[in-house]
């Protein structure tokens, strides 16, 4: 810890070179902006605090191995758990002629049924509740015409989304109700695509209605274009995260940074075809994550060292020490999650961790390009 106290009390330094004073100006510049579309920006930040909740609840649904719980989809009817113990008769008999309780699950007993299916359940009615959070605001904004038509364009867009990732997380589900009781590790990756498409647009849209003005996405120079194309690694980085989950890769060696002795395992080639093999094959799966994502810490930190000591950003010591402070718990979460043969809480925090770095690099990213609209 660096401590550095002089008459003004804003010097007093936490890590990483941080001050009071770059605190005050972190929470300024970013609340001090709000106008008159205040309700607009607080219902944006909910559903962005839901979304990245739902991706928190999401991925422990599949941690704890209870996605294909629940083998139907019902939209409306699938609201209401069962009430009564006919009901959870009924719902546990459908289960037990799933191929997970078949292969995987045959000595379940009902209330180990239980745990499982509320895990699913839980996710399914959280996502409806997003939803409803959506729809109703937006239709009352839109009576009392507070919506300009560029944010009505774009939350037709995230709507589209949401009811696209509805239908996308059946048909993961799906893919383990056939013959095979596993989830497409595709098909996962796909819905956590998704979720982060809707997580980054929502951010973003949040980001803008605190200005009077519209903040494109895409950069316009090269600093923006090193920050734009770093996030797109860690997404990149992300899904092979989502691969290795699918996969359950991570369980198959829990050492790094070698791999059965070696730097280069054995194996890494089992399929002659290379697309396959490099997202079916658990030893290049594992391989490819561990080394994608000791690249994007690579990377991230890079980044961060030439925004602040090229001097190419002023005052956003803040929203350094938040990158910095993301990437290296990131980076340790990933290696403790391997030590630790996948713990549950420790894969978790290092799913929802990821999350939050993305939240921090898209958030200096919008600064930054904020100042060069300013």
């Amino acid at each position: 810890m660096i401590i550095n106290i002089k008459k003004n009390y804003l010097s007093f330094k936490i890590p990483f070179f941080i001050t009071l004073n770059d605190y005050i100006t972190f929470v300024n510049s970013t609340f001090n902006s709000i106008n008159s579309s205040k309700p607009i920006f607080i219902w944006l930040l909910i559903l962005t605090i839901l979304t990245f909740l739902m991706i928190l609840i999401g991925g422990l649904t599949r941690l704890t191995e209870s996605g294909l719980s629940i083998v139907d989809w019902k939209p409306i009817m699938g609201t209401l758990p069962p009430l009564n113990k006919k009901n959870w008769i009924e719902v546990f008999s459908s289960y037990q002629n799933s191929p997970e309780f078949i292969i995987v699950n045959r000595t379940m007993t009902l209330n180990e049924f239980k745990y499982i299916f509320w895990w699913e359940w839980f996710h399914r009615f959280f996502a409806r509740c997003i939803g409803i959070v959506f729809i109703l605001p937006m239709i009352v904004f839109i009576i009392q015409k507070k919506l300009s038509k560029s944010l009505i364009r774009n939350l037709s867009v995230l709507f589209l989304f949401g009811f696209f990732q509805a239908l996308v997380g059946w048909w993961m589900v799906k893919s383990g109700l056939n013959k095979d009781p596993y989830v497409s590790s595709y098909r996962l990756a796909f819905h956590l695509t998704n979720a982060i498409i809707i997580l980054t647009i929502l951010f973003w849209l949040t980001l803008n209605s605190l200005n009077k003005f519209t903040i494109k996405f895409f950069p316009k120079n090269n600093k923006e274009t090193c920050i734009f194309f770093t996030i797109i690694f860690l997404v990149f980085t992300i899904i092979s995260g989502a691969f290795m989950a699918g996969s359950h890769a991570g369980q198959s060696f829990n050492t790094y940074p070698l791999m059965n002795d070696k730097l280069f395992p054995d194996d890494y080639f089992l399929n002659n075809n290379i697309f396959r093999n490099f997202f079916e094959n658990t030893v290049a799966i594992n391989f490819n994550h561990r080394w994608i994502a000791t690249a994007s810490f690579i990377i991230i930190i890079l980044l961060t060292a030439y925004l602040k000591f090229l001097k190419k950003i002023q005052n956003k010591n803040f929203e350094i020490f938040l990158i910095i402070l993301f990437v290296c718990l990131q980076f340790l979460l990933g290696v403790f999650t391997l030590l630790s043969n996948v713990k549950i809480y420790l894969a978790s925090m290092h799913q929802i961790n990821s999350m939050l770095l993305l939240g921090s690099l898209i958030y200096i990213y919008f600064s930054i390009k904020k100042e060069k609209e300013i």
